[in-house]
């Protein structure tokens, strides 16, 4: 600071600062999102308590998935949110 304090304003001339150009969105995120997989299927009732654990594993592990993949489609969402809309096609005449 003590230098600062003695130094002064330039008398050379100076470019004015151009800020950077924004940068364009990656083209990935503003593709369509695709829907959620439907849950399908069905397991075999377990019979033994080894079995019936790893089937709540399973189970819990799943849901757990699916918990996570939603958090990921909803910040890709608010990603494309900065996007340019798609350009519309006009329609064909007749």
């Amino acid at each position: 600071m003590i230098l600062a304090s003695c130094g002064g304003r330039s008398s050379l001339p100076t470019e004015p600062i151009v800020p950077p150009a924004a940068k364009a969105m990656d083209p990935r995120l503003c593709a369509p999102l695709k829907a959620e997989p439907p849950v399908e299927g069905s397991i075999v009732q377990p019979v033994t308590a080894a079995e019936a654990d790893a089937t709540r594993d399973h189970l819990t592990s799943d849901a757990e998935a699916r918990a996570w993949g939603r958090e990921g489609w909803a910040r890709a969402a608010v990603a494309a949110e900065g996007c340019e809309p798609p350009p519309q096609i006009p329609p064909k005449p007749g």
